[in-house]
């Protein structure tokens, strides 16, 4: 299993793939960027970190370590997680080897979210991903999709695909009781980023004085527009699953306010399925598969407001 974009403490590639495929008999090993899982003695199969490298640079360092490996291994499968790998992937698959390409993201929606590439080549970079992923895709043996929209576009492409969804393991959580005591709190679990609410979490929190943690990852510039905010809220970094239950558990709700970009429009948020686990109240923005898993399961509920002062002066969809 391969990926130069995903950390080797990726919850979907290591601890849901990876060790349900070590679990099944198979023998695994993932190459991925640092860091490590919080929880290593739990780890069944082989990890090979790449490591830290300029974005440039990181298809090539991990390209060719997944070349070297197979080579190595005799691999009989290889399965890698990122769109920049597909050129090595190609490679690899006209060298005999099989080759599964893991769609974590709607690629082409993704790109006019990326604020690295200059917004007037994301439409230009957009179309090109979609040409490469049309032409490769049915030169792999499959393909594996984290939604129905996802796996619907690469059936249209046709190629072979499978819905593996980002559900999750329930028996990592610990199911609440009627004594359960939880503490006056909201939680956000997940990548902390303005893209993913930020500013409207920690200003509706503020609004109500309702103390805010996060845990996960967080881009710097997330990380210093947190330090000069007076509101509280308190960040936790990476955590291990096992500390996620804990967490969730003493909490009293749970956010997940994605804005309005192309490709949160249709995803499955894990963290929603995660406090649905813990049997936590969600507060979500409306985004339609949102929407329709929190109205479903009657977990929490849904708004319509304006993004928050703090952020750009356009409407979004967000919790009120």
């Amino acid at each position: 299993m391969l990926s130069s974009v995903h950390s080797a403490d990726d919850i979907r590639i290591v601890e849901k793939e990876a060790r349900s495929l070590s679990e099944a008999g198979h023998d695994v090993t993932v190459v991925a960027r640092s860091p490590r899982p919080s929880d290593p003695g739990r780890i069944e199969f082989k990890l090979i970190e790449v490591p830290p490298v300029p974005r440039w640079k990181r298809p090539w360092v991990a390209g060719r370590a997944a070349l070297a490996l197979a080579r190595a291994t005799g691999a009989d499968v290889v399965q890698f997680h990122d769109p920049e790998l597909i050129p090595f992937a190609l490679r690899l698959k006209s060298q005999r080897c099989r080759v599964i390409y893991d769609v974590h993201e709607d690629v082409p929606a993704d790109i006019y979210s990326k604020r690295w590439i200059w917004p007037w080549m994301r439409p230009a970079v957009a179309r090109t991903m979609e040409v490469v992923e049309r032409s490769a895709a049915r030169r792999f043996d499959a393909i594996v999709a984290a939604t129905p929209a996802i796996a619907d576009r690469f059936r249209a492409y046709g190629a072979a695909v499978t819905l593996v969804r980002n559900t999750v393991r329930l028996d990592e959580f610990i199911e609440p009781t009627p004594t359960t005591r939880r503490r006056r709190q909201a939680v956000y679990v997940g990548r902390t980023s303005f893209d993913r609410g930020l500013v409207e979490m920690v200003e509706a929190c503020a609004a109500v004085r309702l103390p805010l943690v996060l845990a996960g990852s967080i881009g710097r510039e997330e990380e210093v527009w947190l330090e000069k905010s007076s509101a509280d809220v308190s960040y936790r970094g990476r955590l291990g699953r096992g500390e996620i239950a804990t967490l969730l558990n003493e909490s009293l709700i749970g956010l997940n306010l994605l804005l309005p970009e192309p490709n949160y429009l249709l995803s499955l948020p894990t963290k929603l399925f995660e406090y649905m686990a813990a049997g936590l109240p969600v507060i979500s923005s409306d985004l339609p598969k949102s929407k329709e898993i929190v109205e479903a399961a009657g977990c929490g509920f849904c708004r319509v407001a304006q993004r928050s002062r703090g952020a750009a002066q356009q409407p979004v969809h967000a919790c009120g």
